[in-house]
């Protein structure tokens, strides 16, 4: 298996970022403001590897943010990190943008909520246990309506994390009552956090070949039609 650096993408948010991971470490990492930072990506991680003093040569895979979140961002992430794993030869450690707060959450039992945009919320839910953690509710695409219809959350305090989980924080109040501790502010996806867990993924796996590789949408429309608007 291939140790060298992992080179981390996550561009499904509203900030862009990049990042080299080796041994546990950040050996060096760049941020952009834009969500698809199509013309700026590659100075970017020229950038990142010029810091690190590493070259191209030298990665031994490619992680990046395999969404959910914003459709332009996650394909942009996923056909680079295809297009750099089939020149180079080395797999790929797709990472969901919901799971990678996990990285960075105080709390053991997080609600991650994504802003989906069209009134609604990419969500999942997570708990912390011995062997690491683990999914209480999958991945899914949530509006208002739907959250009547959630499973209940294991017994514990819940904490919520992400830009969905603090615009939605009554909302989720209202459907988990005293379990819901309210929100951390502040936390969002970041290629950083997606390269620490795709390092932890490749003491587990050998990761996927490019070609298998694929975004995580949840959702195919990107907006609302004029009459949904009110135009």
């Amino acid at each position: 298996m291939n140790t060298g650096p992992l080179l981390a993408l996550e561009f499904s948010t509203e900030r862009a970022s990049v990042a080299l991971w080796q041994e546990g470490q950040i050996l060096a990492s760049r941020e952009d403001e834009g969500a698809a930072p199509s013309g700026r990506v590659w100075s970017l991680l020229d950038s990142v590897l010029a810091e690190a003093r590493r070259t191209w040569d030298d990665l031994g895979g490619i992680a990046y943010g395999a969404g959910p979140g914003g459709f332009t961002g996650v394909r942009l992430a996923c056909g680079i990190a295809q297009g750099l794993g089939l020149g180079l030869g080395i797999p790929l450690f797709p990472v969901s943008t919901l799971e990678c707060l996990t990285e960075v959450a105080p709390h053991p039992r997080i609600v991650v909520a994504l802003d989906a945009r069209m009134n609604q919320v990419y969500l999942a839910a997570y708990e912390r246990q011995d062997s690491g953690w683990q999914e209480c509710l999958p991945p899914r695409l949530c509006s208002p309506g739907d959250l009547s219809g959630l499973p209940d959350l294991p017994a514990g305090d819940w904490w919520g994390a992400g830009s969905g989980a603090v615009a939605w924080n009554t909302l989720l109040t209202l459907r988990w009552a005293s379990q819901w501790q309210g929100t951390i502010p502040g936390l969002s996806p970041h290629a950083t956090h997606i390269a620490a867990l795709a390092g932890q993924a490749r003491k587990r796996t050998t990761g996927v070949s490019p070609a298998a590789a694929q975004p995580i949408y949840l959702r195919q429309r990107v907006a609302l039609t004029r009459a949904e608007r009110g135009l």
